[in-house]
């Protein structure tokens, strides 16, 4: 009977939070971590310029360069958001599916019901 490994999704999911792409490392996904994780804080990153950028226009009286710069804001802050939630459910949803591939191998193994079995009916 072999070893089957899992991973605790809570645990991926709460890694997701604290640091985008630490819970697709830990689900052994390192290029969707550096991928989402990149997207993550990019959109972070964003969203902290333009902040910068809407209150110093504040700051100059610059009505119109506030304007624009409130609302990429008010975007980055959604898209920021949602791209973190989509990295956590993804961490969560892959911690749980983890071992599906070895538990199935051991099922057909065991019950002999598999894909050959279905091909040869």
């Amino acid at each position: 009977m072999p070893v089957i490994v899992t991973r605790n999704p809570t645990g991926a999911l709460l890694r997701s939070a604290v640091l985008p792409g630490w819970g697709q490392f830990y689900n052994q996904r390192p290029f969707k971590g550096i991928v989402l994780g990149s997207i993550e804080l990019g959109l972070l990153g964003w969203l902290i310029a333009e902040h910068i950028a809407s209150e110093d226009a504040r700051t100059r009286d610059d009505r119109p360069a506030y304007d624009l710069h409130s609302q990429r804001r008010l975007d980055l802050i959604w898209y920021t958001s949602a791209a973190w939630l989509f990295g956590m459910l993804d961490a969560y949803v892959d911690a749980y599916l983890y071992s599906f591939s070895t538990e199935n191998e051991v099922f057909e193994r065991e019950t002999g019901i598999g894909a050959a079995f279905f091909i040869n009916l």
